[in-house]
């Protein structure tokens, strides 16, 4: 078998030069020098190891054992430098300096929002006390109730009443709270000793993102905006407050008759609001009564004022078959009204909370003239039927924001 001789990596790198010097001297020599392979593979498999005292001289050496034998040296990764964090170009900015507080002197209604902006710069808030969600926790409860207008109610451009409020001012809005916990367990939570937190900004339920505050741009100090405003827990008063709304007296010597409607209507508009009114007979002998449309009448009140509202037509001539017999003790009848039918003027206009109080009242519908012995004379309801109105008949105008010293 024919042996190939081994060439040691200094026997190679005197071929090398001897190769590259006799070639030198030659006139327009080339100074390339030709291994055979196998010495090349030698070179590369007993390169000896490179100490740190030879470090440039094992550089050349391989440099130029691979320029000769067309190998490539492996070269260990390059580290590069770890990538610097962005860090912002404008410094984080202060919050603004705004606080909402609720005032609350009785348990249902009105109650005041106050925002104050106690800082050195003007910014610009959302004036908007639609745009509140009230938590309410009753008394010895361990959840709140979640209280805000219904999605129809709320502005769609949560913006639309937005004011720059100047440093070391005020704005205030007086609402009615229960036009947030209408009914049912919200409404039962506006109650002694509930304490309330009251929030302004987006809401999960309704559409639309904004910031209850924003800096308005060029402006100095800069200060950076409020997504929310939320107020400190307010609780509700222990003691006993007067009626939120007039009562209506009754008259006296008058027949135990007793006139109700429920106690909550929910209307999306003035056209749709019905309310059932139920007459019940509470003496001990029956009663003939007229207990028809035409003879009921309501008074709404806001807290704007009071308005009348009547059947728009004249009284039709008594017949037998317009006479109610009630029953002594348990005797009921009931009918169904729509409000919007008996107030044809401006009552209805404006959306909000209303007060309805129902009245029956019979004096221009008596059955005498045809010899029947009727009830007649008038019936004015126990209570009055709290009627959330969603949209007037005219568009609410819009506000003039007052704002005052803090």
């Amino acid at each position: 078998m024919k042996r190939t001789k081994r060439l040691t990596a200094a026997a190679c790198l005197a071929l090398i030069g001897g190769s590259l010097s006799a070639q030198a001297g030659q006139p327009g020599a080339r100074t390339t020098a030709i291994l055979p392979s196998t010495a090349a593979k030698r070179i590369t498999a007993s390169q000896p190891p490179v100490t740190a005292s030879s470090a440039a001289t094992a550089s050349m050496t391989a440099t130029t054992a691979s320029v000769a034998t067309g190998l490539t040296i492996a070269r260990p990764p390059r580290q590069r430098p770890k990538p610097t964090p962005r860090t912002d170009e404008r410094e984080k900015l202060p919050p603004a300096e705004v606080s909402l507080f609720l005032d609350a002197p009785t348990q249902r209604g009105p109650w005041t929002l106050r925002i104050t902006n106690d800082g050195d710069a003007p910014v610009r808030i959302a004036a908007d006390a639609r745009l509140l969600t009230l938590d309410v926790t009753p008394r010895s409860a361990a959840k709140p109730q979640r209280c805000e207008l219904p999605v129809d109610m709320r502005p769609d451009n949560a913006m639309e009443r937005s004011l720059v409020l100047p440093p070391k001012r005020a704005y205030v809005e007086t609402f009615e709270p229960r036009l947030y916990c209408f009914e049912g367990k919200d409404l039962d939570a506006l109650a002694s000793g509930a304490v309330v937190v009251a929030r302004l900004g987006p809401s999960s339920a309704a559409r639309g993102a904004f910031d209850a505050v924003t800096p308005i741009d060029d402006v100095k100090p800069e200060v950076d905006g409020r997504k929310f405003l939320e107020s400190a827990p307010i609780r509700l008063s222990d003691e006993p407050v007067p009626a939120a709304w007039p009562a209506v007296e009754r008259q006296p010597g008058a027949p135990k008759l007793a006139l109700t409607a429920p106690e909550a209507v929910d209307a999306a508009s003035s056209d749709l609001i019905e309310i059932p009114v139920t007459l019940k007979n509470g003496g001990s002998s029956p009663l003939v009564v007229r207990f028809r449309p035409e003879m009921l009448r309501f008074d709404v009140v806001r807290r704007s004022g009071t308005g009348h509202c009547v059947w728009p037509v004249v009284t039709a001539a008594a017949t037998r078959e317009l006479f109610t017999t009630l029953p002594a003790k348990k005797g009921n009848a009931q009918v169904v009204v729509d409000l919007g039918d008996y107030c044809i003027g401006s009552t209805l206009d404006r959306a909000g909370l209303l007060a309805v109080w129902p009245r029956l009242d019979t004096r221009t519908g008596s059955g005498e003239s045809i010899g029947i012995r009727s009830f007649d004379g008038q019936v004015i309801g126990t209570s009055p039927t709290f009627v959330r109105l969603h949209r007037g008949r005219e568009p609410a105008p819009l506000a003039h924001p007052h704002v005052e010293y803090r």
